[in-house]
């Protein structure tokens, strides 16, 4: 029996409801691929609180774990979190409350605030607009993932923004008049099945954000808002928003875009 010798979870979650051992297959397939070269005798994954764990060992297990961490990203726990650092994070119970929104992005039960005050800052240059219509405009919804910035720690909790960086991408992709679709809970190899059997592949640029979020920026004369009916169907386990111009123009009545991020 092969000893599993190094154990670490990474900055991926995968929804307990889904089909959790397939999805994990075709994650550790993946890593496999990314490790041929490395000698590797046995890797295993599993979930923990949503969170997927990784067991490894081989000659190389050193260097494949470095590896992982290098391409998904090593999962702190809450007590490990430091001001000024990017992470991968996922919303969590959006709408759930009026003051902001809930991501996870450490191991264990402590989940991050994305406060309101610091959204309407970031996002609509300080409008009074609520929590869910900022998320309307943003297309945020459980599970997609963004790469956030830890901003204050204290005995409440971890508070966090989005990263000028992810803030910023979202915004050049709406002044240059390209729409987004985020696809959540489907895996890179599900939504690029699903593009090619559409034939929509050449209609987009798939950004991935983690393992089970990803982005479609559209090309000028797509709409993100019409793939969903024709993509829907071959992602049935698949959910659906969408960032465009027209939100922008809508809900906040007027054009920010030419500010500059926070």
């Amino acid at each position: 029996m092969i000893d599993l010798t190094r154990e670490f979870f990474i900055q991926e979650r995968i929804p307990e409801d889904l089909n959790v051992d397939s999805m994990l297959e075709e994650l550790g397939w993946e890593m496999m691929q990314l490790m041929r070269g490395i000698e590797v005798e046995a890797l295993d994954l599993d979930t923990e609180g949503g969170w997927v764990r990784v067991r490894v060992s081989g000659a190389d297990e050193g260097a494949a774990e470095n590896l992982i961490y290098r391409t998904y990203g090593k999962l702190k726990r809450a007590e490990e979190a430091k001001v000024g650092e990017s992470l991968k994070g996922f919303i969590t119970d959006l709408g759930e409350v009026g003051y902001g929104i809930y991501f996870k992005a450490f191991l264990g039960e402590k989940d991050c605030l994305y406060p309101l005050y610091e959204m309407r800052k970031q996002l609509v240059d300080n409008m009074k607009l609520s929590t869910r219509a900022i998320a309307n405009i943003y297309g945020f919804m459980n599970d997609v993932s963004m790469e956030i910035n830890v901003t204050k720690i204290d005995e409440k909790g971890i508070y966090v923004s989005l990263s000028p960086r992810q803030v910023r991408m979202i915004r050049d992709m709406i002044k240059m008049g390209r729409e987004i679709l985020l696809v959540v809970r489907a895996t890179p190899k599900q939504v690029k099945r699903a593009l090619n059997r559409t034939g929509h592949y050449r209609d987009v640029s798939m950004v991935r954000k983690s393992f089970l979020s990803h982005m479609l920026i559209c090309k000028r004369k797509t709409q993100a808002k019409g793939l969903i009916p024709r993509l829907g169907p071959y992602l049935p386990g698949a959910k659906f928003s969408t960032i465009s111009q027209d939100k922008f123009r809508k809900l906040t009545e007027v054009n920010f875009l030419n500010h500059s991020t926070q």
